[in-house]
C-alpha cells in the first residue's frame, strides 16, 4: 500500500524522477570523464591524463628545483602475439603488462597507456644517474616472468625504453613526450631490450656502464681478476704479511685498477664472484708459496658486507683450505665496522666461528665507522687498521697523531695489533713507530705489485724502504 501511494503521489513521483535524471547524469559525467582520462582496457591513465599530469609536476619541479624523468616504453614484437593468438589474447597480456608495471615501480611513479603496446612512466624524482639506473631496472623486472595467456600458454615478453628529464630536455609536458619517444625509437633501432636516454651526456655515461657490465659478466667467466700483493712490514721494513687487492687483467694484458670497476661491480652485483675469484686465487698462490719454500706470512683479503652476511661464508672457506691444503692461519679477512654494526649479533657469531677454524680477523679503515670504543671490546678480532685518512696528515698534524696514538693505545690494550696504511713518507714511519704502531703498509715500501713480483721480494727476504735506510 505504501508503494501505490508513493508511486502515485505526484510530488514525491516528480522527486524521485530529478533524482533518476540527476544520477543517471551524474554517471553519464563520470563515464565521460573515465574516458577522456584513463584507458578502458587497462584502467591506467591515458596520454591525456599524463600529460595533465606531468604540466603538475613541472610546476612543483620549478618551485622546488627538482628533477624528474618521462619514459616511454614499447613492447618488443607485440604483433607476434597478435597475430599467433588473436587481439583479445593480446589485450590480456596489455592489461597484465600495466598491472605489473605499476607494481614494480615506486608509489609515486606514474603508470600510463600510450597507445596500442606503448605506455608511459613519470618517474617522480630522480636524484642521480644511479638513481637512473635503478628505476630502469625496475620497469624491466616487470617482464622477468613470462605472461599467461587466457588459453593457458605463456608467453615471455621484453620492452625497450626512451627517457627525457625535466628541465635538462624540455620545460613543457609535450616536449618531454616527444624527446622521450624520440629516445624509444634510437633504443628500437639498437634490438630488444634495450633503453636511451635522450640527454646525450648521461645516456653516454650509462651506455657506458652499461658496456662495462657486459665486460665484467665476460671477465668473471674467464677468471681475469686477480690478486696484487702490498706488503705489510715491521718496523726495519721486512715483509710480515701482505693485503690481497683486487686487478682486472684485460684480454690485452693491461690492467685495469679497482677505481674503475668495483662501483659498478657492487651496485649490479657481480661483486660477490670477484671476490669469491679473488679468494681462489689467493688460497692458490699461498699453497704456491709454500711448496716453493718461501716466508709462511699471512695474506689478507677484503670482505664485502654482501659476502660477510653469505651464510654460507665460512663453508665455502673451509672447502678452498682443504682444497689447497693451507693453514687457515696464513688467511686474514679484513671487514668494515658498518659490516659488523648492521646485523651485530649474527656478525660476532660469525667472527668467532672464524676464530675457531683459526682464521684471523681485522677491522678495516678502523676509526671511519661507527662503532664505538666500548663495543670494540665484544669483537673478536685480531687486527685493527687505521685509515689512510688519519696517517696522511702525520706527523704534523696534532689532532691526527692524537687520533693515531689513542687507536693504538686502545688496540694493544685489548691485545690487538695495529696496522697503519698509506704509509707513504719516513716522518710518517718513524711517527707511528715511536707510538709503537705494529705493522706499516704503503707506497713507501712498495705499491700493490702482481704474484710474481711479490714471490721475488719474498724469496729476496730484504728489508723494503724506497729511501734505501732504515729508521734510527
Amino acid at each position: 500500500m505504501l508503494y501505490y501511494r508513493v508511486l502515485h503521489n505526484p510530488d514525491i513521483k516528480g522527486v524521485l524522477i530529478t533524482m533518476r535524471d540527476t544520477t543517471r547524469q551524474k554517471e553519464a559525467e563520470e563515464k565521460a570523464f573515465f574516458y577522456e582520462y584513463f584507458d578502458p582496457l587497462t584502467k591506467l591513465p591515458n596520454k591525456e591524463s599524463f600529460l595533465v599530469r606531468t604540466k603538475a609536476y613541472i610546476s612543483i619541479a620549478k618551485n622546488r628545483g627538482k628533477e624528474f624523468g618521462v619514459m616511454a616504453l614499447g613492447l618488443d614484437n607485440f604483433k607476434t602475439i597478435n597475430d599467433m593468438y588473436g587481439t583479445h589474447e593480446g589485450d590480456e597480456v596489455l592489461k597484465q603488462v600495466g598491472q605489473r608495471l605499476t607494481s614494480s615501480l615506486r608509489g609515486d611513479d606514474v603508470v600510463a597507456r600510450y597507445r596500442s603496446d606503448k605506455f608511459l612512466v613519470l618517474f617522480a624524482d630522480i636524484k642521480s644517474s644511479d638513481n637512473i639506473q635503478e628505476l630502469i631496472e625496475k620497469a624491466k623486472n616487470a617482464f622477468n616472468q613470462p605472461f599467461r595467456l587466457k588459453l593457458g600458454q605463456e608467453v615471455s615478453l621484453s620492452a625497450s625504453m626512451g627517457i627525457a628529464f625535466f628541465p635538462n630536455d624540455g620545460n613543457d609536458a609535450g616536449t618531454l613526450l616527444q624527446k622521450a619517444e624520440s629516445a624509444l625509437y634510437t633504443a628500437k633501432t639498437a634490438g630488444k631490450k634495450n633503453y636511451r636516454l635522450f640527454d646525450a651526456k648521461l645516456n653516454k655515461a650509462l651506455l657506458n656502464r652499461q658496456k662495462l657490465e657486459k665486460e665484467l659478466e665476460a671477465a668473471i667467466k674467464e677468471e681475469r681478476f686477480e690478486p696484487y700483493f702490498q706488503p705489510k712490514v715491521d718496523y726495519t721494513g721486512h715483509i710480515i704479511g701482505a693485503e690481497a687487492l683486487v686487478r682486472w687483467r684485460l684480454s690485452s694484458g693491461r690492467i685495469r685498477q679497482p677505481s674503475a670497476f668495483i662501483e659498478i661491480a657492487e651496485s649490479s652485483g657481480y661483486m660477490d664472484a670477484i671476490s669469491d675469484l679473488m679468494l681462489k686465487k689467493t688460497c692458490s698462490y699461498i699453497a704456491s708459496w709454500s711448496w716453493q719454500g718461501l716466508a709462511d706470512i699471512p695474506v689478507s683479503l677484503n670482505l664485502s658486507p654482501k659476502q660477510f652476511s653469505n651464510n654460507n661464508v665460512i663453508e665455502n672457506l673451509i672447502e678452498l683450505i682443504k682444497m689447497y691444503e693451507i693453514d687457515p692461519r696464513r688467511l686474514e679477512f679484513e671487514i668494515t665496522e658498518s659490516s659488523i654494526m648492521s646485523h651485530e649479533k649474527d656478525s660476532i657469531e660469525k667472527l668467532f666461528k672464524f676464530k675457531e677454524f683459526g682464521v684471523s680477523v681485522a677491522i678495516d679503515d678502523f676509526g671511519t665507522g661507527y662503532s664505538s670504543f666500548s663495543k670494540l671490546k665484544d669483537y673478536p678480532v685480531d687486527t685493527l687498521k687505521i685509515d689512510r685518512s688519519f696517517v696522511s696528515p702525520l706527523p704534523n698534524d696534532k689532532k691526527a697523531s692524537v687520533i693515531a696514538s689513542a687507536i693504538i693505545d686502545l688496540a694493544h690494550t685489548l691485545s690487538f695489533n695495529v696496522v697503519a696504511e698509506g704509509v707513504e713518507t719516513m716522518e710518517q714511519m718513524k711517527f707511528l713507530d715511536t707510538i709503537f704502531c705494529d705493522q706499516f703498509q704503503g707506497y713507501l715500501f712498495s705499491k700493490p705489485v702482481p704474484e710474481y713480483q711479490f714471490c721475488s721480494m719474498l724469496a729476496k727476504g730484504l728489508p723494503l724502504l724506497k729511501s734505501g735506510i732504515l729508521p734510527e
